[in-house]
């Protein structure tokens, strides 16, 4: 990411990136996982650099060469990552605070489940667990101040993809002032748990 930042962006389109996006992943990156996945590494890395950055992960998939062909998941998590792309970027410039990154999870696609992107909803949640003494989160979908987890959302009966407001410092949640601001640019997409 940094060399694509500092050397080939300049090279071939006269400057920095104006958003970095890594994946989607194989396999979900959910919880204290975001502490060692290289795709989060890749997007935390970006906002170091002063650019915005999405990490995208999807639950199904296997590792492929760029010549098979594509699978139903490739190209739901594909077009589920352009949406939230081009949902932060029609909210303008600043798309994200600085130090701010978003982790992006997707549940399971099947033949049987969830493999349409319009069967998917977006939902703010937070990155870990919040232990009791933790401050409190944006409210939203009356949550009384406690977003769902990225797990919690991944794993609830229906398509809910997880949007998680990071801090690239610690890889850790954001505060509530933080994920508001998310939660304004991208009020569009967002929906609650059932």
């Amino acid at each position: 990411m940094r060399y694509g930042i500092q050397t080939l962006s300049p090279k071939f389109f006269g400057g920095a990136p104006d958003i970095a996006v890594a994946g989607p992943n194989v396999g979900a990156n959910l919880g204290s996982t975001t502490l060692v996945s290289g795709t989060v590494g890749a997007a935390t890395e970006a906002v170091k650099e002063g650019i915005p950055g999405i990490a995208f992960s999807g639950t199904t998939g296997s590792q492929t060469a760029w010549n098979t062909a594509v699978q139903t998941y490739e190209s739901v998590y594909a077009d589920l990552s352009t949406t939230v792309t081009q949902a932060l970027v029609n909210s303008g410039k600043p798309y994200l605070a600085s130090n701010i990154w978003l982790n992006v999870n997707y549940p399971a696609v099947s033949s049987s489940s969830c493999s349409s992107t319009s069967a998917f909803k977006f939902v703010l949640s937070r990155i870990n667990t919040a232990g009791s003494g933790a401050a409190k989160d944006v409210v939203t979908c009356s949550n009384g101040g406690r977003l769902p987890t990225e797990t919690t959302v991944v794993n609830t009966k229906g398509c809910y993809a997880s949007i998680s407001v990071g801090l690239a410092t610690t890889k850790g949640d954001a505060s509530a002032a933080q994920q508001q601001a998310v939660l304004t640019k991208l009020s569009s997409i967002l929906s609650c748990l059932p």
